[in-house]
């Protein structure tokens, strides 16, 4: 019986799914990245400048695609699954990658323009695409741990992503170079549909899911009991995350075509390595939240997170050496705070049974921001080939350094909301906290039993 119920425990876990999807995810974003680049380089002959502009073009068309197509179906999908359970939301679009990113593999054998690939977004977009499916682990999560673990629980899920993505991209490459009936590649793309096809059948068939959540409000504020107010910090965290993502998404999709040409001219081992310092910082982030969480509020943490995110962007704007490179990258050591830890300040002040909605419409809103930032960076990086470029990593690192104004509000504002006092309640507030205090005590003596 103990048994059964540790294995029901363990299958209710969703970091397997996670895992297995961000190998996939590592595996494939270097097979795409090395495939374009080939046959566009083939295209051109090559002309560094002129493959750098199709390489940015296309993957303005194909982010966009990516990230516009997954409007149309991720908040029905969430609907959907607040009322049948979250399974719909990582099934659907795992769906959608399998099927979506077999067309690379075609592509590849068959020697198709590379412009296949915007179907493989569509197909992958239509299925609910990374909104849905990223909305239904954070749905799932929430819904599993307590309001005062949440932060770490969330982010425990980025590092476990992180951790995949690292160890997928340091083997990319060297996946890449295989040779299978004397081409490279064939071997990273089957390997990368192969942990597709894994990750569905767990989340369809093994996967344990929480009930059905009733529609009632599962919420109520102790401090707080004005609408007014608990709508203005909900809308002060949507605007940090937003302009955080804006300027994340910016960078990562320059610097991801800046290391393809002079000074660096990265192959695709280098490739992979470069990928895989990105995914540490997932590490290091939730190591920080770990370790700081004990002295520092989550608003305080957010603002560590974009600091430093921040002086990485300025630091890659002066990359000319590898070694550089992987400088700016370890002063991104915290990045990956902000936006798990907003999204679980969110959840703490939202109703559970509707957590499917509310993260897809998060994600949603997240996935137009992303277009709008792709069409942006990628529009102004080919303009600026010929000049200086570095100017659009120091925007990026501008904007990023821009949401630190909605967060230094919020936590001021949380802040008076905590320490005002109402004449004739202070004992009642104590009371509240003290009962508050003494039920956490009993919950974490019963976890460690």
């Amino acid at each position: 019986m103990v048994l059964g119920v540790d294995m029901n425990s363990l299958l209710s876990y969703v970091e397997p799914v996670v895992v297995v999807t961000n190998v996939a995810n590592s595996l494939f974003d270097t097979a795409l990245l090395m495939e374009v680049y080939d046959q566009l380089n083939r295209t051109v002959a090559g002309n560094s400048d002129l493959v750098q502009k199709e390489v940015a073009r296309f993957y303005m068309i194909y982010n966009m695609i990516y990230s516009l197509a997954p409007l149309l179906t991720t908040v029905l999908l969430g609907k959907w699954a607040d009322r049948q359970g979250q399974k719909v939301l990582l099934v659907v679009p795992l769906l959608g990658y399998l099927l979506g990113r077999l067309l690379l593999l075609f592509t590849h054998i068959f020697q198709l323009p590379v412009n296949v690939m915007f179907g493989s977004a569509v197909i992958n977009g239509l299925a609910g695409g990374f909104p849905a499916y990223w909305s239904g682990i954070n749905a799932i999560t929430a819904l599993r741990s307590e309001p005062a673990k949440r932060s770490l629980r969330l982010n425990m899920l980025e590092v476990a992503s992180g951790m995949a993505g690292f160890i997928g991209s340091l083997a990319s490459g060297h996946f890449f170079l295989m040779k299978v009936n004397n081409q490279h590649g064939i071997l990273l793309i089957c390997l990368c549909l192969v942990l597709y096809l894994l990750s569905l059948l767990y989340s369809a068939f093994i996967l344990r899911y929480p009930p059905v959540q009733p529609q009632r409000q599962l919420r109520t504020e102790v401090n707080d009991p004005s609408p007014k107010r608990y709508n203005a910090q909900i809308v002060l965290l949507f605007i940090c995350y937003l302009l955080y993502d804006f300027g994340v998404t910016g960078g990562e999709n320059i610097i991801k075509i800046f290391v393809l040409k002079p000074p660096l001219s990265w192959h695709a081992v280098w490739v992979g390595y470069g990928n895989a310092a990105c995914y540490v910082m997932f590490l290091t982030s939730f190591l920080g939240v770990l370790i700081l969480s004990k002295w520092l509020s989550d608003p305080s943490l957010v603002l560590m997170g974009i600091i430093s995110n921040t002086a990485g962007f300025i630091t890659m704007a002066f990359v000319r050496r590898s070694s550089v490179y992987f400088i700016a990258r370890s002063m991104m050591v915290f990045s990956c705070i902000p936006l798990p830890t907003i999204r679980a300040q969110l959840s703490k002040q939202m109703e559970g049974a509707s957590y499917g909605s509310i993260f897809a419409w998060f994600q949603s809103a997240m996935a137009l921001t992303d277009v709008i930032s792709t069409a942006l960076f990628n529009s102004l990086y080919a303009g600026s080939l010929q000049s200086e470029s570095n100017f659009l990593l120091l925007l990026a690192a501008a904007i990023c350094w821009s949401s630190t104004v909605p967060v230094v509000v919020y936590s001021w504002r949380e802040k008076r909301g905590t320490y005002s006092s109402i004449a004739g309640t202070d004992s009642a507030q104590r009371l509240i906290t003290e009962e508050q205090y003494y039920s956490d005590d009993s919950c974490m003596l019963s976890l460690s039993e």
